[in-house]
């Protein structure tokens, strides 16, 4: 039963919006690129509180900054209303980092995440630190997003969303993205270019 929730849940969000635990049983890859980053992820859910994931992250402004972690993500808290949801999540992660100048060593990532949706309407912020080389570097992120209109669950749905990111570490500087958003069964994808003209595209498929 709480599986079958879980799915209704996300399919009439209107997209996965890149929940880090979905319904039981479930694995997800996410990737997200752009010219001088990459992210990738792999998870699992085997409880529809938590998940265990494994990704990389690459940074080039950061030395060529590359990182292999593993960790849980965790369904702090979630709202359910006739018309809309909202959650709030946590992960953390631990591994080894690489960069150009032969520095290596271990690394800590954590997380913490909430959002709020509906089928017209959606916005999320998070906040992040990565922990390398013995300081600690913040990111933040907030994202607001509409839908042009309202698709079935089997069609091609669309969102219009709008990202503010600022990692200091990366390039102290905020950072504006507008992007399309896609859904369609099992699929979401996302395009856009942040306002300095750096492209930028998410792939995410959940089984």
């Amino acid at each position: 039963m709480l599986r079958i929730l879980a799915l209704f849940i996300i399919l009439c969000s209107g997209a996965l919006k890149a929940h880090p635990v979905i319904y039981k049983d479930g694995w997800v890859y996410w990737g997200q690129f752009k010219p001088k980053m990459n992210n990738q992820k792999a998870s699992y859910t085997f409880d529809p509180n938590f998940s265990i994931e494994a990704n990389s992250l690459y940074l080039a402004n950061i030395d060529e900054y590359r990182d292999y972690k593993i960790g849980i993500n965790a369904l702090v808290k979630r709202w359910l209303a006739e018309h809309s949801q909202a959650n709030i999540y946590a992960s953390a992660q631990a591994g080894y980092f690489h960069q150009r100048d032969d520095s290596d060593g271990s690394v800590l990532h954590g997380m913490l995440m909430a959002d709020w949706e509906s089928r017209h309407l959606y916005t999320a912020a998070a906040a992040m630190l990565l922990y390398f080389e013995d300081e600690y570097y913040p990111q933040y992120k907030y994202r607001f997003g509409f839908a042009p209109f309202v698709a079935g669950m089997d069609t091609l749905q669309a969102w219009l969303i709008f990202e503010l990111s600022y990692f200091e570490k990366n390039n102290n500087q905020l950072e504006i993205t507008p992007m399309m958003r896609f859904f369609y069964k099992n699929v979401l994808w996302e395009m856009g270019s942040s306002l300095k003209g750096e492209l930028f595209l998410t792939l995410m498929v959940h089984y």
